[in-house]
């Protein structure tokens, strides 16, 4: 570990998502889905998932999609120790976007689940969901891809309120309810200097049910 990084709980974090946040009315719940464009990287089983729901995410996809199932995977497996099967696969790219990713800006993944009653994030990749937060090598950091290209995810010092606090759905997914907590209690109580503006909880709940 690092000068730049902090283990809390047994989990080591970029030193960034303690320090960085985001401007006013930008961050996760300003989403405009740039960084989905490229495609995305999955583990095989969240793919296997997809597939076996195939029939479901094709009622939600639009006249910019594509309904051929055998070109939304490049099924090239990647060794990558931070997928649970230590490799992954991408989504294609079709009409220069991620194949899941509708005309409006919008995860078909996503909004099949909230459509069909299936549970949040129960088809959305894990590490869509995380985005701008990442998980590599082990370290929960800051995906720095989009930055200076999309205001949602342009991170700065400037911010009152930090990663820590402005990305916890996605922090909570990563952690899970209890250590989330538990990182953000350590965050609290060792980082006295902070500057706490809050984000309304319902903006961000419409920003995840609306597909971003």
């Amino acid at each position: 570990m690092n000068e730049k990084e902090i283990e809390i709980a047994g989990t080591r974090f970029e030193l960034k998502i303690f320090t960085e946040g985001f401007m006013d009315k930008n961050g996760p719940n300003a989403c405009t889905s740039m960084c989905c464009r490229h495609g995305v990287y999955l583990d095989p089983v969240e793919r296997d998932r997809i597939l076996e729901h195939a029939d479901i995410v094709e009622k939600y996809l639009d006249e910019t999609q594509t309904r051929s199932r055998d070109v939304w995977f490049d099924n090239t497996e990647e060794q990558d120790v931070d997928f649970p099967s230590g490799v992954c696969v991408g989504t294609q790219v079709h009409n220069d976007k991620c194949v899941f990713l509708d005309g409006k800006g919008r995860c078909v993944l996503q909004v099949a689940e909230k459509e069909e009653g299936m549970g949040r994030f129960s088809l959305k990749p894990f590490y869509c969901v995380l985005f701008p937060i990442v998980k590599s090598d082990g370290v929960i950091g800051y995906d720095d891809f989009c930055s200076g290209d999309s205001p949602c995810c342009t991170a700065t010092t400037d911010s009152g309120r930090k990663m820590v606090e402005s990305c916890s759905i996605e922090l909570e997914h990563a952690l899970g309810a209890a250590k989330y907590k538990e990182v953000l209690d350590y965050y609290r109580n060792n980082f006295p200097e902070r500057k706490i503006k809050e984000t309304s909880k319902n903006t961000r709940k419409d920003s995840v049910d609306a597909g971003r």
